[in-house]
């Protein structure tokens, strides 16, 4: 939980604390407690005297949470013999990576995910609670296994080979999901990976009426799941090549994109955010800017977890009511961020410490 988080919950229980009594709390300086507050309120989540709260807006993301398990070998691989090296695990899983970056940036975070009754499932629930995800809807099966992800790299830390068992999530069905209906009909944002069964996604999509429904589609392969159902999501995420599969259209240079964007507005689409890579981001929204922004500048270390923090961006300042390119500037260096650590989640990502990079970019 960030400081503000820990302020805005200290006032939830007393909104008449003075600014010396939350610094005393929170080990911070008076004018450290000033700043956060004046920050609060600019959000919009303090609202008058008193220190009255506007009400809590929530995100609800439903998908995948895995336990990720990488090896990396120190030396050049031998097959079929044992390999010297590095074993790191740590929890992943689009869906769970969104919420965490997404209780990361200072909003409240829900996840409903599924995890076996194993040692694997019991770490991936508390890491994902300690970084500020509220996991008390996530389902716990007594018969299954958590979903991992293990993957080899080689001494250079290319990818040689990766299994990855993910059947626990073909249990997470409409009938399991039913119970946590009426909690995420009452959510201000939804955001869906195609980790997902395609009858679960179905489901959700005739279920949630005019909520604003986010998606990223994961892999071309998963993405054929909501062809049909476009017209249900607010925004979308794809990369170039899952763009291609959804429209048939094939992106051979920047001047093809504004044509894609077209097919998918015609579909009922709102937003649509296509990651380009090193060539940056192209972004449309239906009746609105269509352009393509160059990527932000940054030490790239790791390439994993960029799109997870992306799509935590665009949530956020959807929630918090922000114009589309000013989303997309944002969500560009929470991305930015996430490729510059050697983490999947960047241990500093904040609200905070993402404006502070746009500063610096301009």
């Amino acid at each position: 939980m960030n400081k503000e988080q820990q302020i805005l919950a200290l006032l939830a229980k007393n909104p008449f604390l003075q600014q010396n009594e939350i610094a005393e709390q929170l080990g911070l300086t008076r004018s450290n407690v000033a700043s956060y507050i004046m920050n609060l309120t600019k959000k919009g989540k303090i609202r008058g005297k008193g220190y009255i709260l506007a009400p809590n807006k929530r995100i609800v993301t439903i998908g995948g949470a895995n336990m990720d398990i990488a090896g990396t070998a120190l030396s050049p691989l031998k097959p079929q013999d044992s390999n010297l090296g590095k074993i790191k695990c740590s929890a992943g899983g689009v869906g769970r990576n969104i919420a965490q970056n997404i209780a990361m940036l200072g909003q409240e975070s829900h996840l409903i995910s599924v995890v076996g009754d194993d040692s694997s499932g019991a770490t991936v629930l508390e890491t994902t609670r300690l970084a500020g995800v509220m996991v008390d809807r996530c389902y716990k099966l007594f018969d299954e296994t958590t979903s991992t992800y293990l993957s080899l790299h080689d001494s250079a830390g290319e990818m040689v080979v990766a299994i990855n068992d993910m059947a626990i999530l073909q249990r997470l069905t409409p009938a399991l999901l039913s119970s946590r209906l009426e909690f995420i009909q009452h959510s201000d944002v939804v955001v869906l990976d195609c980790n997902l069964p395609e009858k679960t996604l179905a489901w959700l999509f005739n279920n949630c009426g005019d909520l604003p429904i986010f998606v990223d589609p994961v892999s071309t392969f998963k993405a054929e799941k909501i062809k049909d159902y476009l017209h249900k999501i607010h925004t979308l995420k794809p990369n170039r090549l899952e763009a291609e599969m959804l429209s048939g259209i094939q992106i051979n240079n920047e001047q093809d994109l504004p044509s894609v964007a077209q097919w998918f507005h015609r579909q009922g689409l709102q937003r649509l955010v296509i990651s380009l890579g090193a060539d940056g981001i192209f972004y449309s929204e239906k009746g609105g800017v269509a352009t393509v922004q160059p990527a932000l500048k940054t030490n790239v270390v790791n390439v994993t977890g960029a799109g997870d923090a992306m799509m935590a961006g665009l949530a956020c300042c959807y929630l918090e009511n922000k114009a589309f390119a000013e989303s997309v500037c944002y969500a560009q260096a929470c991305s930015a961020m996430a490729l510059s650590s050697e983490f999947t989640h960047n241990p500093n990502l904040s609200d905070d410490s993402v404006n502070k990079l746009l500063e610096i970019q301009q």
